[in-house]
């Protein structure tokens, strides 16, 4: 066994608890429709690579099932940034519902 040279530091390490608690006890989901059919459909990706592209699978795959009106498509182009109130107010303007992905 090697003899090793005892190393002791002045300094104190602080740990951080990286949990917080729920803001809200309670949640809601938003209404659904019960179809889809004239509906103008709002495609948010958030930046990130195959975001788009998968939005736009899922339009056609819903497209295929239901009489969509059409496709809006937005990118925030930042996931870790919240989307910019500009696209938001848009999507709100111009779309019945928002579908929203995250790629990579």
């Amino acid at each position: 066994m090697e003899d090793y040279e005892k190393m002791s530091t002045d300094t104190t390490v602080k740990v951080l608890d990286p949990t917080v608690s729920s803001t809200s006890e309670k949640s809601t989901i938003a209404n659904r429709p019960e179809s889809l059919e004239g509906y103008t459909v709002g495609l948010l990706s958030n930046g990130k690579k195959n975001s788009e592209e998968l939005l736009r699978s899922v339009y056609d795959i819903l497209s295929k099932e239901h009489k969509l009106k059409k496709a809006v498509e937005y990118n925030k182009g930042n996931a870790s940034r919240p989307c910019p109130p500009d696209i938001l107010n848009n999507l709100a303007k111009e779309c019945d519902i928002v579908i929203t992905a995250s790629g990579d």
